[in-house]
This record gives C-alpha cells, sequence and structure tokens, in this order.
C-alpha cells in the first residue's frame, strides 16, 4: 500500500507540508499544520513493535527483582495490569489524534491542546522534554553507575564519572547520525536484543544460584522473605512500574511512520504483551531466588 493510500484509509488527506501554508494564516497555525502532515508512512508493524518495545525496555530490567520484594507477589499482577492500562491508553491516544475531523494531530502535546487549550499544551510540552531528558539522564547515571560496580567486582578501579562521559558520548553518535525512524528501528533491534539477552541472563543466573546460607550477597543478612502483598510498599512499586509504560509521547511518531496505521492497536498490545513477559521473567526469577 503506498503512503497515499495508507493515508487515506487512517481518515485523513495527506497533503505536502508547502500547500498547509497560506498567505494570511498564523506562523502558529503554519508550523502546526505543518507538523499534522509531517508523517512519512514507510515502515511496519515489525519495526514499530522494536521501536515500542526499546522504550520500554531497559537498563532497569535488572532491579525489577527489587520492585517486587517491595509489594510481594501482587506485583505480578500490578505488571499485567499496567500492561493492559498502557495498552488501552495508546488506543484512546490515537483515536484523539484524529478527533479533529479531516486531519491528523500529529503530537501529544498537541493533542493536550485541543482538551485543555494553551495551558495544558505548555504543561505537556514540558512535560514531554523532562521525561525525554529525564529518562536519558537517569540512564546515563544508571549504567555508568552499574558499569563501574561491576569492573569493581573484577578488580578493576574505574571512576563512575568517566563511565557515564563514555556512555554519553557512544549515545551521541547515533542521535546525530539517525535522522528518521525508519533508521533509529536498526537502534532499535540491537537495544531490545541486548535488552532480553540480559533478561534471559538474569533469569538464568537466579535459578542457578538461588539464596542459601552458604551462598549469598554480603550486603543481605536474612533470607528473602516472600510474601504475597505488601501493603506499605505498593505505592513506590507501582510508581516504578507504571513509568516502565510510559511510552505515550512517542506513539504520534510510531503510528505516523507506520504504513498500515490501523495495525497501530494491536501492534501495541503485541508489544506490551512482550514487554510484560520480559519483565515477569525477570522479576519472578529474580525475587524467587
Amino acid at each position: 500500500m503506498s503512503a497515499d493510500k495508507a493515508s487515506g484509509s487512517a481518515g485523513f488527506s495527506d497533503t505536502s507540508s508547502e500547500a498547509s501554508i497560506k498567505p494570511g494564516v498564523s506562523s502558529e497555525t503554519a508550523v502546526e499544520n505543518v507538523l499534522e502532515h509531517s508523517i512519512s508512512r514507510n515502515g511496519n508493524w515489525i519495526g514499530a513493535v522494536f521501536n515500542i518495545m526499546c522504550i520500554s525496555i531497559g537498563t532497569g530490567t535488572m532491579n525489577l527483582p527489587a520492585v517486587v520484594k517491595r509489594c510481594g507477589w501482587f506485583g505480578i499482577i500490578l505488571f499485567v495490569l499496567m500492561a493492559v492500562i498502557g495498552w488501552y491508553v495508546g488506543v484512546l491516544f490515537r483515536r484523539a489524534m484524529y478527533s479533529r475531523p479531516g486531519k491528523r494531530i500529529s503530537s501529544f502535546a498537541l493533542v493536550t491542546r485541543e482538551a485543555f487549550g494553551a495551558p495544558g499544551y505548555w504543561f505537556a510540552t514540558a512535560i514531554t522534554y523532562l521525561y525525554c531528558c529525564g529518562t536519558v539522564i537517569s540512564w546515563i547515571i544508571v549504567s555508568g553507575t552499574q558499569i563501574t560496580r561491576l569492573l569493581g567486582f573484577a578488580g578493576v578501579d574505574f571512576d563512575k564519572k568517566i563511565s557515564m562521559t563514555i556512555i554519553a558520548v557512544v549515545m551521541w553518535i547515533p542521535f546525530t547520525a539517525l535522522k528518521t525512524l525508519r533508521e533509529i528501528t536498526i537502534s532499535s533491534v540491537f537495544g531490545v536484543l541486548t535488552a532480553m539477552f540480559t533478561v534471559v541472563v538474569l533469569a538464568v543466573t537466579s535459578l542457578q544460584h538461588k539464596y542459601t546460607d552458604s551462598y549469598h550477597h554480603p550486603e543481605f543478612d536474612s533470607a528473602p522473605n516472600h510474601k504475597f502483598i505488601v501493603g506499605a510498599g505498593i505505592p513506590s512499586a507501582l510508581a516504578s512500574i507504571s513509568f516502565m509504560y510510559a511510552g505515550a509521547v512517542a506513539f504520534p511518531h510510531i503510528e505516523g511512520n507506520l504504513r498500515k496505521p490501523g495495525q497501530f492497536g494491536w501492534m501495541l498490545f503485541l508489544s506490551n504483551t512482550l514487554v510484560c513477559g520480559a519483565y515477569l521473567l525477570s522479576s519472578v526469577t529474580g525475587y524467587f531466588a
């Protein structure tokens, strides 16, 4: 299916950006029109699945057993519940994107403006930038800390700041080199495969090295206490788990790259199912051990 036909099936006409800017139209409206039509429609659902999974699965996967420890086995229910909620949010968000007849609202902030006006637009814009920058910063800090810690176990003394700097430079290279979502999909595939390898290694090593009186980490002075629910830890666990499915700011860009945009709903369901499966594999085996 061509990009034009795909656009038509989504309920809007893919006019050119130049045609959208007309004399007498305010600059804000002109920019909005350009954004609304800046879609490529040259990707498939497989690439979209990898992009969604790459957003969700990251270094924090290694911390999931601790998340379940805070709230007990009830955390498994929270993982599944938040996966379903994350999928339904995506479905509702796509409906909101096409709420204006004949037009496609292209971003999270513009959808918010339709509902709450200018205050909602600026609030959503600030949240989007905070989310994107905060996620990258936290990932650099966590990765740099973990790498330094792992090297320490091997007897290598490496400065944590240097580790973070190297990671930031490595991230900067593809950030500047890749220009389109289709190109980014390549790095997403690599990221997802790396994350899944980490999940499998974590699950296998957890089952191989379960806690015993003779084999345990010196930081833990007692055997793990498996409980079904720990009420005091549910709020913090829920905050951690819900953040793991917080990719709504990228949904417009991923949907805009789909050759068949009608596939977005079940594609997101498949992505969240795979992500949830990886989370459960990591957290259940780690907490059990």
